[in-house]
């Protein structure tokens, strides 16, 4: 009988038994030739209904971003193509209309946050590293959608983007961290400072704070030595840790301008650490396991290691010795009594004794060897004990994101029962095979990762390899699909001088190792393209060690088992957005027939107008909203009368969340960006040739310009003195923020906004300080928490500047407290007690911004300047039609390795990358 999977959802599963080695192919795969019968108490059935449940109501979509670049300098810009897939399959999602792009800062507050439209599952964007707004640092580009809010950050897309610092900024700098076994002083952060030549800053006043969460942790004061070298012994917290930490200093440079730096301390322990995971997760006396291993550095990543297993009689059982990123494995047969440890050897000569996990007197182990064709072999081996009760019946079950891909039933009645499984229509991807026991409770689980012929066949050519600068090229694509069919997809291109940007492709992140790895597995994922990048035995062993030592993270099998109904908080958000709520009368009862009318702060916007239902709701349906879009909300009742309360729904925001990547983080931005930082000085020198203001110059003009505006206004009895504050935060007026609450929030450092429980006003965020609650001041005036909430939907571009007060004791016995003190345009935003009118700013929709490219004649009409730049080329709507495609550029005037990296996929799902080189001479 051949049934399809929606077929398969609709009848019973019967799971057929098998003795010994399965030679006749009496398992049957679930893809179309699986046995049914209704029996509605098997509990088999009940777990295949349970995933099929959970794949079809709460379908997965994933995120990835392909950039332009893997790293980039204060100044530049980040272009990126986004691609949303949905379910097993990786087709572009049709689900949600909105991904949200977040870039988070290295002390994890929000930089910038951008929403876009999905077209067909794919949206562009940018990020501009403004030089008058952004700092050098280890930042972090977040991406999701609503409905990948039900599921929590830890399915976002999430990885870390080094920022160099610019030329502009005289201050280079670097940290590294000596490590001791001292629980009051683990660490030592050694922090050079140098300028763009590498001089040292030596001498110089430094105040530094070490901040958990916006709290002070330690602050002190330092000069730097003759190395420009500033030693800081850092302060553990109460468990003794640093998670969530960075380290802020304020250096004295020239003029006594003070230049602040940040560095998140990358510590993820204090001392190196090793964890041990038998195959399947179960040691089972008398049954030989294969045993992986995992050691990672205080820094977050893998780490050499060496040594041997002892039993509790000191007699040697085993050796081992990592092979990759400080993972490994080794053989091991665990007899009845006995217990095992590990002897430990680190690369620097410090020893440490773990002990293994205890074995169990019965249960099972389960063995998965993935050859790479179309079988898979799967072994079950059962303790001595277990068999003595008799034959033993088992239920084994493979699925991929949701998919059930195999099912059976197995007889267990010698140690060790082999089933070959069919595998030739496996996709590539992670597949989980789970045990379970007659009841249907999982008892065993091994993950293995499929690299299937099943992804695109992507050609590149060009006229020639070697070109000369300021030429065109043209690049053609030949896209084909894994049967050898020209495809139809949509593809992005990037183009850089890897002579001046140099890239390790086994760090990269790429549309494979991101979709098809990453975002399935638990924890950080070191090197990921290194699995993909260049496939080989090698490779391959080294993935599977992988697979032994990191779980599947989408679900678990007891929650699928318990039955408990998926109810999403979030929904999935279209292109057009619904605005909603309520309208009351003062004692907080429904007005049913009440007349709502919304007007737009854009010119020429029409007021639109609705009637409130019997409960007092109301709603404007599938709204556009862009960035910069006010709306402001008028309600009356029956008879036109104002006594009433307006409330809005709102949209909440996905606050940012500590980094999951700290092993990424990048220390020394000197020793990797020396390549970029040199091209970056030869554009401002070209730039100071031909007269033109390079890009130090422009910053101090604005700079200039900026401290005009800034003239003092108002006189109360609050305003504070110019450079009296803790911190003064002035608006840059090329800022674009969405309302007065995104501005602070990701403007103020050391302060935050957390969402509190207010008894006058309920739920809003409350700006807080190293524990403290801040008083908001606003022209004079302190505002009580619910007028906080009108000025945070405020439009911020009117802030004049906000001063931070905190530890200056006479200030806060001016101001009556920490507090944040605002002054405005012209006393703007004062106060308003008008319950039926709202003023509500969603975060609308960014337009993506085009790609410059130039285009040359190669005659004395040409521009004079030079072009140095490092994105020679990106186009993120490439389209093959019928297989084909073309895309055609000019090159930079820099000479090297110019290369082009295509990536992409078709509507069902096949992905696609390729990556091509040439030369500039």
């Amino acid at each position: 009988m051949n049934l399809n999977r929606s077929q398969c959802a609709k009848r019973s599963l019967r799971f057929l038994r098998s003795k010994g080695v399965l030679a006749g192919l009496a398992l049957l795969t679930l893809v179309g030739i699986f046995a049914f019968t209704s029996r509605e108490d098997d509990p088999f059935e009940k777990i295949i209904a349970a995933l099929e449940k959970w794949a079809s109501t709460n379908p997965q979509e994933k995120v990835y971003l392909h950039t332009d670049r893997p790293y980039y300098l204060v100044g530049d810009t980040i272009w990126f193509k986004a691609y949303v897939t949905l379910g097993a399959k990786h087709q572009l999602s049709m689900l949600s209309g909105a991904v949200y792009v977040d870039l988070i800062s290295e002390k994890d507050s929000l930089a910038a946050s951008l929403k876009l439209p999905l077209t067909a599952g794919m949206a562009n964007g940018e990020f501009v590293l403004a030089d008058s707004s952004m700092n050098d640092g280890n930042y972090r580009i977040r991406a999701y959608t609503q409905w990948m809010r039900n599921a929590g950050p830890d399915y976002f897309y999430d990885k870390v983007i080094k920022v160099g610092n610019s030329i502009s900024n005289p201050v280079f700098s670097s940290v590294k961290y000596e490590y001791t076994k001292d629980p009051k002083t683990p660490a030592t952060a050694v922090i050079l400072y140098t300028d763009e030549k590498g001089e040292p800053y030596s001498g110089k006043k430094v105040n530094f704070e070490l901040l958990e969460n916006s709290n002070l942790v330690m602050s002190g004061k330092g000069e730097t030595d003759a190395k420009g070298e500033l030693r800081v012994v850092l302060k553990p917290n109460k468990e003794g840790k640093y998670s969530g930490a960075y380290l802020v200093t304020k250096l004295e440079a020239k003029d006594k301008e003070m230049i602040t730096k940040s560095f998140l301390i990358k510590s993820v322990a204090t001392q190196s650490d090793i964890q041990f995971f038998p195959e399947s997760g179960n040691m089972v006396n008398g049954v030989r396991t294969k045993m992986a291993f995992k050691a990672i550095g205080t820094e977050g990543t893998g780490i050499v290691v060496k040594g041997v297993v002892t039993d509790n009689t000191n007699a040697q059982v085993a050796e081992f010795e990592s092979t990759h990123l400080g993972m490994g494995f080794f053989q091991l047969m665990p007899e009845s009594g006995k217990t095992y440890q590990a002897k430990v050897t680190y690369a620097d000569g410090s020893e440490s004794t773990v002990k293994l996990p205890v074995a169990s007197e019965t249960g099972y182990v389960l063995s998965v060897y993935n050859t790479e064709s179309d079988t898979v072999l799967v072994r079950i081996r059962a303790g001595a004990e277990t068999l003595k009760g008799g034959e033993q019946t088992v239920g084994l079950v493979a699925q991929m994101g949701g998919a059930v891909y195999f099912g059976s039933q197995i007889s267990v009645a010698k140690p060790m029962v082999s089933i070959p499984v069919p595998a030739k229509d496996f996709p590539s991807g992670i597949m989980q095979f789970t045990l379970f026991s007659v009841a249907g409770v999982p008892i065993n689980e091994r993950i293995i990762f499929l690299q299937r012929n099943d992804q695109m066949d992507l050609k590149l050519s060009s006229a020639k390899q070697t070109y000369a600068a300021r030429e065109k090229v043209g690049i053609d694509l030949d896209a084909k699909d894994p049967k050898g069919q020209p495809l139809t997809g949509s593809f992005s291109v990037s183009v850089i001088n890897e002579t001046a940007i140099p890239v390790d492709e086994t760090k990269e992140n790429t549309i494979f190792s991101q979709l098809l790895l990453s975002s399935d597995l638990k924890g950080y994922v070191e090197n990921p393209n290194y699995y993909f990048h260049n496939s080989n035995e090698e490779t391959r062993g080294n993935l599977d060690i992988l697979m032994l030592t990191q779980g599947y993270r989408r679900f678990t099998w007891k929650e699928l088992a318990s039955g408990k109904p998926f109810v999403p908080t979030h929904k999935p958000e279209k292109v057009g957005i619904n605005i909603t709520g309520k309208l009351l009368t003062l004692t907080n009862k429904p007005v049913a027939g009440g007349s709502i009318i919304m007007m737009s702060n854009k010119v020429g916007g029409k007021p639109l107008d609705t009637v409130t239902d019997a409960q007092g709701n109301f709603k404007f349906s599938n709204l556009i909203i862009m960035k910069g879009m006010g709306l402001t909300l008028q309600g009356r009742n029956e008879k036109g009368g104002n006594k009433v309360e307006l409330k809005v729904d709102k949209l909440t925001s996905q606050l940012p969340t500590p980094n999951p990547n700290i092993g990424d983080i990048e220390n020394d931005s000197r020793q990797l960006m020396a390549a970029a930082l040199e091209n970056s000085r030869k554009q401002e020198s070209e730039m100071l040739k031909r007269g033109m203001m390079g890009r130090t110059q422009q910053l101090n003009e604005v700079v200039i310009k900026a401290r005009k505006r800034w003239a003092a206004r108002s006189t109360s009895s609050y305003d504070i003195p110019e450079g009296h504050a803790d911190f003064t935060l002035k608006p840059d007026p090329r800022d674009q923020f969405r309302d007065v609450l995104e501005f602070l929030t990701i403007r103020l450092t050391n302060v935050t906004f957390p969402m509190q429980d207010t008894q006058e006003c309920g739920m809003m965020p409350v700006p807080m300080s190293r524990g403290e609650r801040l008083t908001i001041i606003l022209n004079g005036s302190k505002l009580n928490v619910c007028q906080n909430l009108a000025l945070y939907e405020a439009d911020p571009s009117d802030i004049v500047k906000v001063d931070v007060v905190r530890t200056n004791q006479a200030l806060i016995s001016m101001v009556g407290g920490p507090a944040l003190v605002i002054t405005t345009k012209f006393g703007n935003y004062r106060a308003s007690n008008d319950f039926s009118m709202k003023h509500y700013s969603p975060q609308g929709f960014n337009m993506a911004k085009e790609f410059y490219s130039p285009k040359y004649k190669n005659d004395d009409n040409d521009p004079k300047l030079a072009d140095l730049r490092t994105t020679v080329y990106w186009n993120p709507g490439l389209i093959s039609q019928n297989g084909k495609g073309k895309f055609e550029f000019f090159n930079a005037d820099s000479k090297g390795s110019y290369r082009v990296v295509v990536e992409g996929m078709n509507a069902a799902g096949v992905l696609g990358r390729q990556v091509y080189r040439y030369k500039v001479e």
